[in-house]
């Protein structure tokens, strides 16, 4: 379906760097059009019924026709995504990959859980049944606003706005577990040095690239921490790419 609607689109964009298509659980279309620059938003013919968003350099959405998120269903749990967002697309796969989390982190319903680089909140949507109270830290605005829509039935779970660098160095020491979901770029080096200094006992991290995660372990052990265990998981099959959930513990 997707490849139907590359092909019926009429459009000329001189500044375009990428190019996202993507399908919702309730199977509606959706395009997302990155751009140099505001120069470069384009005049787009199709009658197929689809949603087109423009992404600015800074990543701020525009939409241009239809809808600006899509919507996906992942177990239980209902997710909207605005263009922009991160969202993992082997969207047959993300229920494991929340499950093998789950697994790693071992709750027991009373734990207070951080989840750093929260996004739309897909991880503490499966995280909230299970703890007595998460913190999700994201620094996208469109995805925070995402996240308080997917996580509106859960009263204990806290939302902050902000980078992940800002928000751990002011975190009191008290959590007992936490889920941090970097990207491919990994860990800074602030926020290792904060994560050293919260001593939270089980830290669950997934990783998009096996060179930044073992980076960010070997930095992580350097102050305390014991790798325990690692998970990998193939969300991009015949490709090179691979996710890879790691548990460590101090």
């Amino acid at each position: 379906d997707l490849l139907v609607l590359l092909n019926q689109l009429d459009m000329d964009i001189s500044g375009l760097k990428k190019m996202r298509l993507q399908r919702g659980s309730d199977g509606a279309h959706m395009m997302i059009l990155s751009v140099d620059s505001e120069d470069d938003i384009p005049d787009l013919l199709t009658d197929m019924a689809t949603s087109v968003n423009l992404l600015l350099p800074d990543n701020q959405p525009i939409n241009l026709i239809g809808e600006t998120h899509s919507r996906y269903t992942i177990g239980e749990h209902s997710f909207r995504v605005t263009a922009g967002s991160e969202f993992r697309a082997n969207i047959s796969q993300l229920e494991t990959l929340a499950n093998v989390v789950l697994k790693l982190l071992a709750l027991t319903g009373k734990e207070t859980v951080l989840d750093l680089y929260g996004g739309v909140g897909f991880f503490s949507a499966f995280i909230a049944p299970h703890a007595g109270l998460v913190t999700l830290v994201e620094s996208y605005p469109p995805a925070v606003n995402d996240a308080d829509e997917n996580l509106a039935d859960f009263e204990h779970v806290d939302l902050i706005e902000g980078t992940v660098e800002e928000v751990t160095g002011e975190l009191q020491i008290g959590y007992q577990a936490a889920v941090v979901d970097p990207g491919s770029e990994g860990l800074s080096i602030e926020v290792v040095d904060a994560l050293a200094i919260l001593k939270i006992p089980r830290l669950v991290y997934v990783s998009s690239d096996p060179a930044t995660l073992a980076r960010d372990c070997q930095r992580l052990t350097a102050q305390g921490y014991q790798l325990t265990q690692i998970q990998p998981i193939d969300l991009a099959p015949q490709t090179y790419f691979i996710d890879s959930i790691a548990l460590l513990t101090i």
